[in-house]
């Protein structure tokens, strides 16, 4: 990411790549923009939230990235206003929506979704309370989501951090013996696996300008091989580890999909499950949260039941997959 700098009063870029940004239509014209407004848009310039409306857990994740930066939501204010363009897809994001309400409106859930091509969050979707956010403000022990990596060394090469603030304070998340993670953490390291083993740095925000049309700033897409020594390691390994997870019946009959359900149980009670899916063009995390392994609307919640039914609905919301 570049970063803004405070120069005479206003915040400059200091410099930009401009990388390609699938799925993005030209955003709102900045005019729009009432003075001391910020709004930030969806990828295709729809409407996401203006300063003033509850911030939700995705507009909290936005605004953060802000500071990650260099700039805030006052500073923009300050500075007259500003246009977010994102990279959330609405389309994506209103399925994701409509599938967590319909399915799992009783339960701790989430859906991420990150494009492997660039590492844009496509669609986050972190449970139906405002105040909790399933997807990247709470960590639950990852269990056999960690498997296919083969050690912490290589979960942080994929992108995975070794510490994040989560409820508002800094925890470690690969310190301990059972790996702790944010359902965004497992959704940015399979995105490797879907890259054939090429990171990009998931992110949240596509560019921002200024009320007067400036561009402040602009995401640089780069990439890096990340599972091996060498990019023609990196490769191979995800390509092993695709192949391994298409074989699962649950991925069904797209011969591009990789799969993995995973459970972590507490004996024989289900604590959480998480459903994880990929194809070259988006890695898609499902997470849901059981007290006991009890039904929900005539499903189970273990990793082939409640959330594979809602990875599979999400899917079918999906233009492609």
């Amino acid at each position: 990411m570049k970063r803004f700098l405070p120069a005479s009063g206003a915040l400059v870029l200091v410099a930009a790549v401009v990388g390609a940004v699938v799925w993005q239509r030209p955003e709102a014209s900045p005019e729009a923009i009432a003075a001391g407004d910020v709004v930030l848009q969806h990828s295709d310039g729809s409407l996401l939230w203006r300063s003033g409306q509850p911030q939700t857990p995705l507009v909290q994740q936005v605004l953060r990235e802000l500071g990650t930066i260099g700039t805030s939501l006052d500073q923009l204010r300050a500075a007259g206003g500003a246009l977010v363009v994102t990279t959330i897809d609405s389309k994506a994001q209103a399925g994701a929506t409509e599938v967590i309400r319909q399915l799992a409106a009783a339960r701790p859930a989430s859906i991420t979704a990150v494009d492997p091509a660039n590492g844009s969050v496509r669609a986050y979707v972190p449970g139906l309370d405002p105040a909790v956010d399933y997807a990247g403000g709470v960590v639950r022990a990852a269990g056999d989501t960690t498997r296919p990596f083969g050690s912490v060394a290589l979960m942080r090469a994929a992108g995975v951090p070794e510490s994040a603030e989560v409820e508002g304070r800094r925890t470690e998340l690969l310190a301990t013996g059972e790996a702790l993670l944010r359902p965004l953490d497992v959704a940015t390291a399979y995105a490797t696996f879907a890259a054939e083993g090429v990171h990009h740095d998931t992110h949240f925000i596509t560019h921002v300008t200024e009320a007067g049309g400036k561009t402040l700033y602009r995401a640089a897409i780069a990439s890096r091989p990340a599972l091996g020594l060498d990019p023609g390691r990196s490769k191979e390994f995800a390509a092993r580890v695709t192949e391994e997870l298409r074989a699962d019946p649950l991925c069904g009959d797209h011969r591009e999909a990789a799969c993995l359900p995973v459970e972590v149980k507490d004996g024989d009670v289900v604590r959480h499950a998480w459903m994880i899916g990929y194809t070259p063009r988006l890695a898609v995390v499902v997470f849901v949260g059981a007290e006991s392994s009890v039904e929900v609307q005539g499903r189970p919640v273990t990793a082939t039941g409640l959330p594979n039914d809602i990875l599979r609905a999400f899917q079918s919301k999906l233009t492609t997959w």
